[in-house]
């Protein structure tokens, strides 16, 4: 039997979006042309976002102002009326309305998981559009790059992939409560549960960041920050919010405060930094690129612990203002 035919019927997509219509008339196109149940819920888009998706007949679901509006929310409305229209579905492929579904990703998915039964999420190999236009798309697309291995940690993967449902209803589902990082602490949840989180080596998708900007880079992080507290109730992103703390809040907080009780000199320790960028540098991680690229990648890593701890420090700051979280938007 044909694998697509095959799986056609059990696996669903859920695209979630807001003010993506420049993206989303493409991650449309690519999913309507594998013929699988669909949806696209759209998080109050002041674009055509929905006019587009509607134009081309696929059933959209605004999301309304009487609850926070996020991504988790999002993929939880859209996944309840996918299944509520589609009963027989045993998988959903969430994705994000700025990436391109790879036509044979599927076929890959659904295979790998009827024969694992014990997964209870997989992903593959994401790609940046246009990775060469600037330095910070450049940086998203080495990002993408996971190592395949049949023991991801939940921390380590993005929102996009396929969710067996039976996990994803055992689960609870995402944690509406939380406007970032909620992709690792639902992994994390699954993981307890004794689900296992796989990384294929299939390629995935095109992600199309829009990334232009310093500004936009440092929200980005920022964001990331957020997310590494929203996730220390789960255990999630513990090493992330360790480091982001250490190396972004610490030690140039102490260094200040050594210049200024103790003398200049303190600044020498500065060094530190260079020196952890040459470190990031001789280990593994992309070793697959060139040397160029993996001093760029290192040297972003330190200089994104400043906004990640400026995202921590944000997220305590709400918590304890008892102020309502806002999606961060670096676009």
């Amino acid at each position: 039997m044909d694998n697509k035919h095959l799986f056609s019927h059990k696996v669903g997509v859920v695209i979630i979006g807001r003010n993506e219509a420049v993206r989303l008339q493409s991650t449309l196109q690519a999913v309507l042309m594998i013929g699988v149940p669909l949806i696209y819920v759209d998080s109050q888009s002041k674009d055509n976002s929905v006019e587009l998706a509607q134009n081309l007949g696929i059933e959209v679901l605004t999301l309304s102002e009487e609850k926070p509006v996020n991504a988790s929310r999002a993929r939880n409305e859209g996944a309840r009326a996918l299944i509520s229209k589609f009963p027989q579905l045993s998988y959903i492929q969430f994705l994000d309305g700025d990436t391109i579904l790879n036509a044979e990703w599927l076929d890959a998915a659904f295979i790998h998981m009827e024969s694992n039964p014990s997964v209870g999420f997989v992903c593959g190999q994401l790609r940046e559009k246009d990775r060469d236009e600037n330095i910070y798309r450049r940086l998203c697309d080495m990002e993408w790059r996971w190592e395949a291995t049949k023991e991801a940690e939940p921390c380590r993967l993005g929102g996009m992939g396929v969710m067996r449902l039976s996990a994803y209803d055992a689960s609870g589902g995402y944690d509406e409560s939380l406007i970032a990082g909620a992709d690792p602490e639902l992994y994390a949840r699954l993981a307890n549960a004794n689900w296992v989180l796989h990384v294929l080596k299939e390629a995935m998708g095109i992600h199309d960041s829009g990334m232009q900007s310093f500004q936009q880079w440092w929200i980005r992080n920022l964001k990331s920050g957020f997310g590494f507290a929203n996730g220390q109730a789960t255990g999630a992103w513990g090493r992330e919010r360790r480091s982001a703390t250490l190396w972004g809040g610490i030690i140039p907080l102490s260094l200040i405060m050594m210049t200024i009780v103790v003398n200049s000199w303190a600044l020498l320790l500065l060094l530190v930094y260079p020196l952890n960028v040459y470190r990031i540098w001789l280990s593994p991680a992309k070793k697959e690129f060139s040397q160029n690229d993996r001093w760029l990648y290192a040297s972003a890593c330190m200089a994104s612990k400043v906004s990640q701890f400026m995202g921590i420090v944000k997220y305590y700051w709400r918590n304890y203002m008892k102020q309502t979280a806002s999606v961060i938007q670096y676009k």
